[in-house]
């Protein structure tokens, strides 16, 4: 995190630690309840970097009527071009705005770069975007946004979208990656849990595209999402029944998959389930919980 973010941060946490917040704690009957999803786009608007007019409207015109079957009070996004894209995106929510968007550079060979928002119904107490950091060989794609909310009264809701690695490479090589970027979002998560602690409890949710799975056995040995169980997060799919949590339906080239995941840490799933989407929408599904703080 920058100098300036870490400033902003902290007078952010001494002003709300001394304002009129003082309420007594939530009985459990009243602790606040919050929906959340994620969804991959498809680059955003096009389905493809180099999309043509019509193409962007299409899709556009899809990801509209999706997006209204969406009921939600938190979405993040993966795939998106850029902050007014993103906004196009939720522009059929009422309510809802984008609360942060990455600016990541493009990959080699490509013109764009994929970037990943966080928009909501909420008022942010802060917001923004991180880069993985190179560690040796290992160079992660893109980052994480994140944004932390006062969802309750002395109740703080940290909230991080991400990307990671695809599978277009050398395995190996591929799960290495994203365990590194997961190692780097656990340190972010532990930061971040102390600084906000100071405004009272605090729940975190992680979600997006993580390009991997728990129980997947192709991915057996990968230590990607074992590091947020072992961090006290619960899967948001536990004991549901794969058929009933394909996020990435199969193509002609790829099996079936669930890539996409919400993991959250202080807090109780109440619900969760795969919203289907048209595929003149994205080839992702998106992703919906309903979770107790």
């Amino acid at each position: 995190m920058t100098k300036l973010r870490w400033i902003a941060l902290f007078s952010l946490l001494t002003i709300s630690g001394n304002s009129g917040a003082q309420t007594a704690g939530l009985s459990p009957a009243s602790l606040p309840t919050v929906r959340v999803a994620f969804w991959n786009i498809q680059w955003f608007p096009g389905r493809h970097p180099n999309a043509s007019v019509a193409t962007e409207r299409a899709q556009t015109a899809s990801v509209h009527r999706d997006m209204r079957g969406i009921n939600a009070d938190v979405i993040g996004m993966e795939e998106i071009r850029d902050f007014s894209n993103a906004t196009i995106a939720v522009s059929p929510l009422a309510g809802f705005k984008v609360d942060v968007v990455s600016d990541f550079p493009p990959r080699e060979g490509q013109d764009v770069g994929q970037q990943v928002a966080i928009a909501s119904r909420f008022t942010p107490l802060s917001a923004w975007v991180e880069m993985w950091k190179p560690n040796g060989p290992l160079v992660p794609p893109r980052g994480f946004a994140f944004a932390a909310y006062e969802v309750a009264p002395r109740h703080v809701l940290l909230v991080y979208g991400v990307h990671l690695k695809s599978n277009r490479g050398e395995i190996a090589e591929d799960i290495a990656i994203r365990e590194e970027s997961m190692q780097q979002l656990i340190e972010h998560i532990h930061t971040m849990n102390d600084a906000y602690g100071k405004l009272g409890s605090v729940s975190c949710i992680v979600g997006g595209d993580f390009n991997t799975a728990p129980d997947d056995p192709r991915f057996a040995g990968e230590k990607t999402t074992r590091l947020l169980h072992d961090n006290g997060f619960s899967w948001c799919w536990q004991n549901i029944p794969f058929a009933r949590r394909i996020s990435l339906p199969a193509d002609k080239l790829f099996p079936a998959a669930c890539f996409d995941h919400i993991f959250m840490r202080n807090a109780k799933l109440n619900s969760a389930r795969v919203i289907e989407t048209s595929r003149r929408s994205s080839d992702h599904n998106a992703i919906f919980a309903e979770v107790q703080l």
